[in-house]
């Protein structure tokens, strides 16, 4: 029997998915990576910037659906090989995911995203100056409405 929820994570060239299970439950949930960024890049959004709030909100999501909670604490690690609007290699390393005070295990922690580098040479020689590396801490609370 399952001590803790767990949330899994896979990831493809074209797809990212998000399961979570607990007690018996399972929940999965697919982002349609070119859907999605044919979509930002069409409304002129930055792109990289939607796609990791899209994943933390499909993270809190499957979770909940499987162990219901008001608050999602995450932490990530996030590295790139440039600034983020000019990378072309994004990781996403899942740290710590924790529902209200539960942490949740973590399977596929790592989601590494890699696409065309259309850069210059000269932006490829220098991007180690822009390059992000940095742990994320977030809460996702689940809003309350009433009427």
């Amino acid at each position: 029997m399952e001590v803790a929820p767990t949330l899994i994570i896979k990831a493809s060239e074209t797809t990212i998915v998000v399961m979570a299970k607990y007690m018996g439950e399972f929940v999965e949930h697919e982002i349609q990576l070119r859907l999605v960024l044919g979509y930002y890049w069409d409304k002129d959004v930055p792109a990289i910037e939607k796609i990791i709030e899209l994943f933390e909100t499909v993270i809190k999501r499957a979770v909940d659906q499987v162990f219901p909670h008001e608050k999602l604490s995450i932490k990530y690690n996030l590295t790139s090989n440039d600034a983020l609007e000019k990378s072309s290699r994004l990781n996403i390393t899942l740290l710590e995911v924790k529902a209200d005070d539960t942490e949740l295990e973590i399977k596929g922690e790592v989601i590494i995203l890699e696409g065309v580098d259309l850069r210059s040479t000269f932006s490829k020689v220098t991007g180690f100056r822009r390059k992000v590396d940095e742990t994320i801490k977030k809460e996702i609370v689940t809003q309350k409405y009433s009427f």
